[in-house]
């Protein structure tokens, strides 16, 4: 079942995925085909009190790197969703919307595109809801690193501007099971070149490229093969930042980069049979 105009379709649960033209509805068996799922984004109309508590549910659970818009009813409506409201915040949506005609297609994939106004600390946070980053110290480390990574592009001087040195620096990472300093520095230049592209259709992978600090496309293309299993011409028109730090997550997994014994229930979804 589909739905291109404002209004839900028969199920109150739908997804939105390239090339973005409508929402299809789906239900608590919905099984995306790409893991994790490429540029796919969820959107939760709050009109049946009768399923919300399940619905809710099956939310907490969904796929991982699936951003979600949750759409409030009719303010004549609202009282029926009063009851779940305040557990919302809970399923980290990316927006709770009011119903009308902000509700498209359309609309939902230009939110879907543009990344947080702090996307650093947005990547902070969500690694911390994954269960990866496990102590303050950890996650002041990783935010230093992304906070960092517009200004430097090597390891030395990364080290130098948070004031340690390389080995350290490597060493805290070792020994908590985490990818090494390099590898944290080069996702946090990506994804910027990532939203780059994503937010300008006609920003270039050179230009994304160069403005991130990588001599060429050609270069960061490579960079991006390594870390993420994809190229550009990939990424370009899979919408969102989620999908692409869980690509990240499950090439470190499958690389080894990540101790999946200390953080198994975290990276379960993408370890090997």
């Amino acid at each position: 079942m589909a739905a291109s105009m404002h209004h839900a379709p028969e199920s109150n649960l739908a997804v939105l995925s390239p090339p973005y033209e409508q929402f299809v509805g789906i239900n608590h068996e919905w099984d995306p085909v790409h893991h994790p799922p490429r540029g796919a984004a969820i959107v939760w109309w709050l009109i049946d009190g009768a399923s919300q508590e399940s619905d809710f549910h099956w939310l907490s659970r969904r796929p991982h790197g699936v951003p979600l818009f949750v759409v409030l009813p009719h303010p004549s409506k609202l009282r029926q969703a009063m009851p779940i409201l305040p557990y919302i915040n809970a399923l980290a949506p990316r927006a709770i919307l009011p119903a009308g005609p902000l509700i498209s297609a359309h609309n939902i994939t230009s939110m879907l595109r543009l990344p947080p106004g702090q996307l650093h600390s947005a990547v902070v946070s969500y690694l911390c809801r994954r269960d990866l980053l496990r102590s303050a110290e950890t996650r002041n480390h990783v935010l230093r690193i992304f906070s960092a990574a517009s200004e430097v592009t090597s390891v030395t001087r990364l080290a130098k501007k948070i004031a340690t040195s390389r080995r350290t620096l490597g060493r805290r990472f070792e020994v908590l099971g985490l990818p090494v300093p390099s590898h944290w520095l080069q996702f946090a230049r990506l994804l910027r070149a990532v939203t780059y592209m994503h937010m300008d259709s006609n920003v270039t992978a050179h230009k994304a490229a160069v403005r991130v600090g990588y001599p060429d496309g050609f270069t960061m293309s490579n960079q991006m093969k390594r870390l993420l299993d994809c190229r550009p011409s990939e990424i370009r028109g899979c919408y969102g930042w989620e999908w692409i730090v869980e690509q990240w997550i499950m090439c470190e997994v499958r690389s080894g980069g990540i101790d999946t014994i200390r953080y198994r229930s975290a990276v379960a979804p993408y370890l090997r049979s």
